[in-house]
């Protein structure tokens, strides 16, 4: 599909309208993440891939464990499990 679009200007930059139909087809909406990618004399438009969150295994993440301030933390804690002895609320 080939439509032709005239590029306005809105402040410094210059901007084109994507037909609705067009940017609903690769399944975009409003405020979809764009990137915009320049090869010789053309330009592509592509949703922009988000990388997932979480790469690290369990394994890893418990391997990056300092346990020098595990005890620290420990014994920074000590006592929290005596009584109350004012208004705390745990």
């Amino acid at each position: 599909m080939t439509i032709a679009e005239r590029l306005r200007q809105q402040g410094g930059a210059m901007i084109v309208t994507i037909p609705r139909d067009l940017a609903t087809d690769p399944g975009w909406s409003p405020g979809t993440e764009i990137t915009v990618e320049k090869k010789g004399d053309s330009v592509n438009l592509r949703a922009t891939e988000h990388k997932p969150r979480g790469r690290l295994t369990v394994a890893q993440l418990l391997s990056q464990i300092d346990e020098s301030e595990i005890t620290e933390l420990n014994q920074s804690t000590e006592g929290w499990e005596e009584g109350k002895k004012g208004n705390e609320a745990w």
